[in-house]
């Protein structure tokens, strides 16, 4: 028998696919439904207990917007994406069925939370003006941190920053999260909290539609920014929240009303101001004494004008020595938590050769024994290996006590 190549046996499978099913209508929920720049759509269709890739092309009418969470009846033909040997409906016709499950148990969380007054306004409080501490919970590794650190260091970098990382996707995540905003809201000295993570589709971003995440928002004392997703996604956590921001970028700017360049110029403009104030005020008694002293009543009393004009202008001098002074002890002080913001970065040492361990999945702790056949992925900072445990060359060493 003559060998088929690969895309032969895909052609063959596509042709038995088109005339055994023929055309098909399937019922399900659309999830990670995408838009390509050629103007084609993708999406998969799923229930319970499966899925399946669907593709609309360009010019298939639509008399709706397809989105995530909805379901629908899909009238199409089986075919066979050759490049990855997968099935596929091509779609014909796409009708809507109404919203799926997920869309449903959000809405219905949504009116729950909202009658018993957790998305109340005279609940929200107000975000502090200028915050010298802030809380942040994310994940340690997603693009939402690098945003937000950055972000923070840009715009003021004598803030001060406690992390507290979390799984922001999965079944663990809900919790996770929950527990993060509880630890950065006990800690007390954080005068605001960021909460969030990057976009995704509606179940990417489930875990901050969960009543655990609503709930340690609710009964935190510490003002809470969440900055999940993109501009136009919307979550639990940003109703319950006291301030939502559309991105993490853009939470961090939240935080940050006063940009740290700018709070320096009105230093410089107030210092300005203060010192010309000065001047007017010296040279005006300089001249009331000018005047005193060519008096007739005072010209016996020359020498002891002399001297207190002359302490007059000591006082300027340490008056401007003092003010000098005071601002440069508060750039000091703003260098200082700008080298504060960076040492805190967790991503930091990867820039400097370290590595991150992670096995099965769980970052590796201190204290946790490697053992040989350990496998293992290390994380660098532009790339990532796996490696497996041939030997430990010395199981007792220890690098600190």
């Amino acid at each position: 028998m003559q060998p088929l190549s690969v895309t032969e046996l895909n052609q063959a499978i596509a042709a038995i696919l088109t005339d055994a099913v023929g055309t098909v209508r399937v019922t399900g929920e659309i999830s990670n439904f995408k838009r390509a720049s050629s103007g084609h759509r993708y999406f998969t269709l799923k229930d319970e207990g499966g899925q399946v890739a669907c593709t609309l092309w360009r010019g298939r009418p639509l008399n709706f917007l397809p989105g995530d969470g909805m379901q629908v009846i899909v009238t199409g033909d089986l075919a066979i994406y050759s490049p990855r040997g997968q099935y596929q409906l091509d779609c014909q016709h796409l009708t809507p069925l109404g919203q799926g499950e997920l869309y449903l148990a959000f809405e219905a969380l949504k009116r729950d939370l909202a009658d018993r007054g957790y998305f109340d306004r005279d609940r929200k409080r107000p975000l502090p003006s200028l915050p010298l501490t802030i809380g942040v919970a994310t994940s340690p590794t997603g693009a939402a941190i690098r945003d937000i650190l950055s972000t923070l260091n840009r715009r003021f970098s004598a803030c001060h920053i406690n992390f507290v990382g979390t799984a922001v996707q999965g079944d663990r995540a809900p919790l996770e999260i929950a527990r993060a905003i509880t630890a950065l809201d006990r800690q007390g000295s954080n005068e605001l909290i960021i909460v969030g993570r990057g976009g995704g589709s509606l179940e990417d971003l489930w875990a901050f539609n969960t009543p655990a995440v609503a709930e340690a928002i609710y009964l935190a004392q510490t003002p809470i920014i969440s900055g999940v997703g993109h501009e136009t996604d919307y979550t639990i956590a940003d109703f319950v929240a006291d301030a939502r921001a559309a991105t993490p970028t853009a939470a961090a700017e939240l935080a940050t009303p006063y940009p740290q360049t700018d709070l320096l110029q009105q230093l410089d403009s107030l210092q300005q101001h203060f010192a010309h104030r000065v001047a007017v005020t010296l040279e005006r008694h300089r001249d009331r004494l000018a005047t005193l002293t060519r008096s007739y009543g005072f010209r016996s009393i020359g020498d002891r004008l002399h001297t207190a004009q002359q302490q007059l202008d000591e006082a300027k001098l340490q008056l401007d020595a003092a003010i000098h002074l005071g601002l440069t002890r508060k750039r000091q002080q703003l260098d200082t938590g700008a080298l504060r913001l960076q040492t805190l970065n967790p991503l930091a040492p990867l820039q400097r050769g370290f590595a991150l361990l992670r096995s099965n999945g769980q970052w590796l702790a201190p204290d946790r024994r490697l053992a040989s056949g350990d496998r293992l992925e290390i994380l660098r900072a532009n790339q990532t290996a796996r490696a497996t445990i041939d030997e430990i060359a010395n199981p007792e060493f220890k690098i600190l006590e």
